[in-house]
């Protein structure tokens, strides 16, 4: 069965999971094409933290809003300092970090809100961004963690913000980004030092002499230690560092590229 695909819109192109596609859901994930940016940025650079021009990062982010049909002044974006702070969205914080990175909510990797018409937005470029979507109490999230995310149990920390607003969690449907995989993400002992000894052997692989973390299975089985069902989570097939022509890869290219975007919405 497949559990995500890629769609265009005109010449930009998105990515959306099985699991989340619902009436009253809009979500996606970029991928590099469709925008203005010009190189190293290029196309749809969604990221305004990148050097990138603030006008062309604006440009991407209108296209976006236009294909999926949101409004861009909807849209609240964290300042993503790989921690593990998450936000409750309300209403009265739409727009924040659409138009300036000055105004984003301050150190927020997690954002969940339960209203329609707020468009949450994180950005990543070889971490993974996890959504989240609970259909019977009407929630939505959206978390942005590397490995000190992950580490830090960001996953779980937003399944324990979900049930806290009524949520059950065997009801909680998440999908995991394209991030970078296992075969390319080559890691040093301070890094594999921190993952709880039960599951290193499920995440961690060696060659040549060097670590290899599996950063999105790492994601999953916190997941499913948290509560939620198997079935209930998509986990990309797409590693970012090995597809570089569809996605921004921080890794491959020296740390100096743009970002992709998730976004995810309820609908009035």
């Amino acid at each position: 069965m497949r559990k995500e695909e890629i769609r265009s819109a005109g010449a930009l192109d998105y990515l959306v999971f099985t699991n989340l596609l619902a009436p009253e859901i809009v979500h996606a994930f970029t991928l590099r094409s469709g925008g203005v940016s010009f190189p190293p940025y290029e196309q749809l650079n969604m990221g305004l933290h990148v050097s990138d021009r603030p006008e062309a990062v604006l440009e991407n982010r209108r296209r976006l809003a236009a294909a999926l049909g949101y409004e861009a002044a909807a849209v609240v974006v964290g300042e993503q300092v790989h921690g593990t702070k998450i936000v409750q969205v309300t209403s009265a914080l739409a727009g924040a970090g659409h138009r300036s990175l000055e105004d984003a909510i301050p150190t927020a990797d997690g954002l969940i809100c339960a209203e329609p018409g707020i468009v949450l937005m994180a950005h990543a470029a070889d971490c993974t961004l996890l959504y989240f979507y609970d259909p019977l109490e009407r929630i939505i999230g959206l978390a942005h963690a590397g490995w000190r995310g992950a580490v830090a149990q960001m996953g779980p920390l937003m399944i324990d913000a979900f049930v806290r607003l009524g949520s059950r969690s065997e009801n909680i449907r998440a999908a995991l980004s394209p991030s970078i995989g296992p075969c390319c993400y080559q890691v040093g002992a301070q890094v594999i030092e921190k993952i709880p000894a039960h599951l290193q052997q499920a995440v961690v692989g060696r060659k040549e002499g060097y670590y290899y973390f599996d950063l999105p299975e790492f994601h999953r089985l916190l997941l499913l230690e948290a509560g939620l069902c198997a079935e209930n989570i998509v986990k990309s097939s797409y590693c970012t560092a090995c597809h570089t022509d569809l996605f921004y890869s921080y890794r491959m290219s020296g740390g100096r590229t743009g970002r992709m975007a998730g976004i995810i919405s309820m609908k009035w």
